[in-house]
């Protein structure tokens, strides 16, 4: 049974920095690791390419990638307010970067089988979370009900098909349409577990 929001522990507060790092560590560390590769573009490259086995950044932004995943763990972990398939999907999410970590681009000109398929199960997996998260019933802030949470989906998901649609164009703005999905999705657990801390500050005070 989901905890009621009036519960203390409906959201552990070690989540709370959980969800505010992750998009510290993958927005802050690509923008960082950008500017540490003087003509990088990241228009019209990719994220992946800053961790590839040739680039000057491979150490820096694999880490980043390491420290989101953990993240996105400690964040499912410590959440009972979200829908235990929710949850499930987005630890799903957080292993998934550890993988896209753990097998990068052979080189910045190349890919391959085992990191394309990480990435894209990190992808589907954060897209997909807020609708298997969803909860019914007063308490739940919009974002988690199933209006809100369908819209989620729908915008994480249509942001990740828009990328996947250039990727596979090899058309212009690839990098752009990344980082937009990519980051979005980024952002959207730190929204839902500040929207249940401040739910659950009125539960408890009424």
């Amino acid at each position: 049974m989901t905890p009621s929001l009036a519960r203390p522990r409906a959201v552990h507060p070690a989540a709370v920095v959980s969800a505010s790092l992750a998009p510290v560590f993958f927005i802050g560390g690509t923008i960082v690791a950008e500017l540490a590769w003087p003509g990088f573009d990241p228009v019209n490259q990719t994220i992946s390419e800053l961790a590839a086995g040739d680039a000057p950044t491979r150490v820096f932004m694999t880490a980043m990638f390491v420290l989101t995943g953990l993240c996105h763990l400690v964040t499912a972990a410590l959440v009972p307010a979200i829908g235990l398939l929710g949850r499930l999907s987005l630890g799903l999410a957080g292993v998934a970067l550890w993988a896209v970590a753990a097998f990068p681009l052979p080189t910045v000109e190349t890919t391959s089988a085992a990191h394309y398929y990480s990435a894209m199960i990190g992808f589907i997996a954060l897209a997909a979370w807020p609708f298997l998260g969803m909860r019914r019933g007063p308490d739940a802030p919009w974002l988690l009900r199933p209006l809100g949470a369908t819209l989620g989906t729908l915008l994480l998901g249509g942001l990740c098909i828009g990328f996947a649609q250039l990727e596979a164009m090899d058309g212009p703005f690839i990098g752009l349409s990344e980082r937009v999905a990519a980051n979005t999705e980024s952002v959207w657990p730190l929204l839902i577990v500040l929207a249940l801390v401040l739910r659950g500050r009125r539960a408890r005070r009424s």
